[in-house]
């Protein structure tokens, strides 16, 4: 599980994953509606949405270029799949891919926030007169219920590290409810990359330094400070391996609750190791351009720099430290102590991300 507070990012920087109620659309009474509003929600799901009615999250992940417009390029690419048709976005925030998909020509979509932010989603749709098109449903996806199957789901599940506070389960829940066959899911695959990395000067920084504190020998806190930088996941941009590909019109929801995959990559240097850095890539193809479904890949075959993206491929949102930056950086998992290695030595062992037993939003 990724902490929330670290390095300055707390809760508020990701968007909840959508996890059970809702009031109906049509057809039920105002009472009724409120009743399913109020279905009891645990603690942490409670405060974990309430964090995302704040609009700096939101500011923060519109501002994010690269991830904004890939997602307005991926609507506009798939067009002519999207025109005529009905449309659900999972966790749709301020209702803005909601709002490009029915300027894109969507006949229905149907908007579905579990946070406060839904009542602003609500005024955005309206005043961009697209109360005809655009229905924001405030509640979680699990409960809702909608008049129509749907031929199109986008969703922005991404979290740190790809799986760290995932709306994936919720787009699979959505994928196998309303989904029709031959549908389109948006982005449509994943892939998970990692690498070694060397950082003297964050190791350094965190550890060496209380060695010496102003001139006190402070190095009894060594231990512990080894402790909280292998325990404590970093958030930052580092300056190539792929590990995990999840394809989202296959993927299975329980296959989340725990991923191992294996790794072999051979280092490029003569350096000690401090950690593995990881990030993703996900891919706006529809169910006709299958990806790779392999889920474990020999890095030691793929370099890097290079795509799995064919000419076939539509649009690519990548988190990679090459690519441009993105507000999910990369995500750094640190050693207690730094591993010396030989320039081409080869490094493998594995890695397992496992849902939180407490905390099902984190992984």
């Amino acid at each position: 599980m990724l902490p929330s507070h670290l390095n300055g990012h707390s809760p508020l920087a990701r968007r909840p994953r959508l996890y059970a109620a809702t009031p109906p659309i049509t057809g039920e009474s105002d009472a009724a509606a409120a009743a399913a509003a109020e279905a009891p929600i645990p603690e942490h799901d409670r405060v974990y949405f309430q964090s995302y009615a704040h609009i700096g999250i939101h500011e923060s992940m519109i501002k994010d270029r690269v991830r904004t417009d890939a997602y307005r390029s991926a609507i506009a690419y798939h067009q002519k799949f999207i025109e005529g048709k009905v449309v659900m976005d999972v966790g749709c925030g301020t209702g803005i891919l909601s709002v490009f998909c029915a300027r894109a020509g969507a006949k229905r979509v149907y908007a579905v926030e579990a946070s406060e932010m839904a009542t602003q989603a609500r005024e955005i749709v309206k005043a961009n007169n697209l109360n005809d098109k655009v229905i924001v449903i405030h509640g979680r996806v699990e409960d809702v219920e909608v008049e129509d199957r749907v031929d199109v789901i986008i969703s922005e599940w991404m979290g740190y590290m790809l799986l760290y506070e995932t709306m994936l389960p919720s787009v699979l829940f959505a994928r196998d409810k309303w989904l029709k066959p031959g549908g389109l899911i948006l982005p449509s695959h994943a892939t998970l990359f990692m690498a070694p990395i060397t950082n003297s000067e964050r190791y350094e920084g965190s550890v060496d330094f209380w060695s010496d504190v102003y001139g006190i020998n402070m190095s009894a806190l060594v231990p512990l400070a080894k402790k909280f930088t292998s325990e404590e996941p970093s958030i930052e941009i580092i300056g190539g391996e792929n590990v995990k590909h999840i394809d989202c019109y296959t993927f299975k929801a329980e296959e989340l609750k725990s991923i191992t995959t294996k790794y072999k990559v051979s280092s490029m240097m003569l350096a000690p190791i401090h950690g593995f850095g990881l990030w993703f890539e996900v891919e706006f193809n529809g169910p006709s351009n299958p990806s790779d479904g392999s889920s474990d890949l020999n890095p030691l075959e793929n370099n890097p720099k290079k795509r799995r993206r064919g000419p076939e491929d539509a649009v690519l949102l990548s988190t990679a430290p090459e690519d441009e930056p993105t507000h999910w950086h990369q995500t750094i998992l640190y050693f207690p102590d730094p591993i010396e290695v030989k320039q081409d030595q080869i490094i493998e062992g594995s890695l397992t991300v496992s849902q939180s037993e407490e905390n099902p939003l984190s992984k």
